[in-house]
């Protein structure tokens, strides 16, 4: 199939027209207009080292993810009392619009899930036994704790 040559001179000038970037006035003024819903990333912190994955999931979804190791690390590099970075995390579990649990269920993430049900947030339920490959979906009741060691 042979394309026409308008068709042929569409194509061309979209590949080597210049695209231009939104300036950050633009940038601003979409924020401000459609701001997008926050999302608080509830996971163990014995899978911690999958936090970036999750994270770039979310943003995937587009959505903004707010996940507390990626702003506290592992407690501050245990520098900080542990109980003051938990107030800290469930305070942005209050803020956000959605909370999304990964993986299995530590003690503190059975309390995050327990104040975002509170608050009537929308909860999902992710398992990430194959990350890096995929995240999948799952419901609720097939959510599991972690074994206690």
């Amino acid at each position: 199939m042979a394309l026409s040559g308008k068709v042929a001179d569409d194509i061309l000038e979209r590949i080597f027209q210049p695209t231009t970037k939104p300036s950050a006035r633009d940038q601003a003024e979409e924020t401000l207009r459609h701001p997008k819903r926050l999302v608080y990333v509830a996971m163990s912190n014995k899978v911690f080292y999958w936090r970036a994955h999750i994270q770039k999931f979310v943003l995937d979804s587009g959505l903004v993810p707010v996940s507390p190791f990626m702003l506290f690390d592992y407690y501050l590099m245990h520098t900080v009392g542990k109980d003051i970075v938990r107030e800290a995390m469930n305070n942005l579990l209050v803020k956000c619009d959605e909370c999304w649990v990964f993986g299995q269920m530590s003690l503190g993430v059975k309390v995050q899930v327990g104040i975002a049900k509170r608050l009537k947030k929308p909860l999902r339920f992710y398992d990430i036994a194959d990350l890096p490959e995929r995240i999948v979906r799952i419901s609720e009741n097939l959510a599991e704790e972690e074994a206690a060691h």
